[in-house]
């Protein structure tokens, strides 16, 4: 699987990712900024994602109200997880989280076969929104 962590989640938290799951040669991981460019629309982003089905994943809350995006991530097939972090999170608070979920992720990622939009929460099982 690939899978794109957005502009929303640091750049070094992919990389750091990137550098664990290369031990097992399993998964690709990658920020969508390295993978893209930086300020990619989310639109064009999706469709890029989409091409290399891959999985997004994003801190953007706003993207499971937006019915063009919801709608395009369908038609691209790209699934997405939404992760919230506490409100004023550092740096090292948003790495920690993305960590300590990896494993959730790439669980549900190879137990669906077919797109879905999840939000995985501070606390609590992920909720899926779309599927």
């Amino acid at each position: 699987m690939i899978f794109f962590l957005d502009e929303c989640i640091p750049p070094p938290i992919a990389r750091a990712l990137e550098v664990l799951e290369s031990s097992e040669n399993i998964h690709e991981v990658y920020s969508t900024e390295a993978a893209f460019g930086k300020g990619v629309k989310d639109e064009d982003l999706i469709s890029l994602i989409g091409k290399r089905k891959g999985i997004l994943i994003t801190h953007d809350l706003k993207q499971k109200t937006r019915k063009r995006e919801v709608k395009l991530f369908f038609e691209e097939s790209v699934s997405v997880f939404i992760i919230s972090f506490s409100s004023g999170s550092n740096y090292w608070a948003k790495a920690l989280k993305v960590i300590c979920e990896w494993e959730s992720i790439k669980k549900i990622s190879g137990k669906k076969s077919r797109t879905f939009v999840c939000r995985i929460k501070m606390r609590g099982q992920p909720e899926f929104l779309f599927e």
